[in-house]
């Protein structure tokens, strides 16, 4: 059979972040401010002229996954999340799919729930099922939870199949009965340079250590910690304001607030910040940068900053004389496409 779906899925960089458990947004809410970049997944399908699976993943030391048919396909296999999706749709043959992403793992940029949604698109427009992106962000949250035993939060799934640029999610409370809102906010291109100019990406060298943070969160909800619980909301407070920031066009407050957010942030739980993370961001404030955060869960990863006008050069060059990469990033405004 000759065909092949090609999908390329955007990252995110979460400028407040870690309010999407999912428990705590039912009982209380959780607001995140996010933004899609220009660092992309991409997942290519091919279908095959026999019932052979073939799952390649050539950034994971050249992965390359064999499975006989459809019928043997395992969630508890290698690349078991592909494999637990590929077990949700009929497929009229056997398939060959390449996944890879542009940036490293444990970067804290939603690769895993973005690899999800990639694959889940591409197996959509194969077989013609028509999913809407509320039912491919649900497939992929639902996916994780078996195959990565994982159901902590939602913005990831959601993030790249709702389209790209600035984002504010909320979740509301379970008794609001009101779900999850996504709402991109409106840029013109004078903010949105703004934002591009002044926005420094790195990674700090550290493959973030997540569960012991996500767990440490989610146990502090189930207990009620007043410590754990009024960060979260502290963090949705921080998210509430920088959109109405941004909507308004204003971009020098933002780097102060993502610092605000990053107080709360290691309220949640010690391994949130070390050494590595803290030596960063002293060195970029140093630089000129008006603020910043650890993206994902914290612990490692990618940091973002905001610089100072004219001090962007500056808080780049001072990254990289402590040896993090830095990445060139722009707002991707597409979201997911697929061809």
């Amino acid at each position: 059979m000759d065909m092949t779906v090609t999908v390329r899925s955007p990252l995110r960089v979460d400028f407040v972040g870690m309010t999407d458990y999912v428990p705590a947004c039912e009982e209380f809410g959780g607001s995140i401010i996010n933004a899609t970049i220009n660092k992309y997944i991409y997942a290519q399908l091919a279908l095959r002229d026999d019932e052979k699976i073939v799952l390649n993943a050539p950034d994971h030391d050249d992965l390359q996954v064999e499975v006989a048919n459809a019928a043997e396909l395992d969630p508890e296999g290698e690349l078991g999340l592909a494999q637990e999706i590929l077990r949700r749709f009929t497929l009229p043959s056997g398939v060959e799919l390449t996944t890879y992403s542009e940036m490293p793992a444990g970067a804290g940029l939603g690769s895993s729930s973005t690899i999800a949604t990639c694959i889940i698109a591409a197996l959509d427009a194969a077989t013609g099922y028509g999913l809407t992106a509320y039912e491919m962000a649900e497939m992929a949250r639902d996916c994780e939870t078996v195959a990565l035993n994982t159901t902590y939060g939602w913005q990831d799934q959601y993030s790249p199949v709702t389209g790209g640029g600035m984002k504010f999610m909320r979740h509301w409370p379970a008794d609001s009965g009101r779900g999850i809102e996504i709402d991109i906010i409106p840029l013109d291109v004078t903010a949105l340079a703004q934002i591009e100019k002044s926005m420094v990406v790195c990674y700090s060298g550290i493959s973030r250590p997540a569960k012991s943070i996500l767990d440490a969160v989610a146990a502090g909800v189930s207990s009620g910690d007043e410590k754990v619980v009024n960060a979260l909301k502290g963090m949705s407070e921080v998210a509430d304001e920088l959109r109405a920031q941004f909507a308004a066009g204003e971009v020098a407050g933002a780097g102060p607030m993502l610092t605000e957010a990053w107080a709360l942030h290691k309220r949640l739980h010690a391994d949130v910040t070390n050494e590595r993370l803290e030596e960063l961001f002293a060195g970029a404030m140093n630089a000129g940068a008006t603020g910043g955060r650890v993206c994902g869960a914290g612990g490692g990863g990618a940091m973002v900053f905001f610089a100072a006008p004219g001090r962007e050069y500056a808080v780049r060059q001072a990254l990289r004389e402590m040896s993090a990469r830095v990445f060139d990033c722009s707002i991707d405004t597409h979201g997911i496409i697929r061809w």
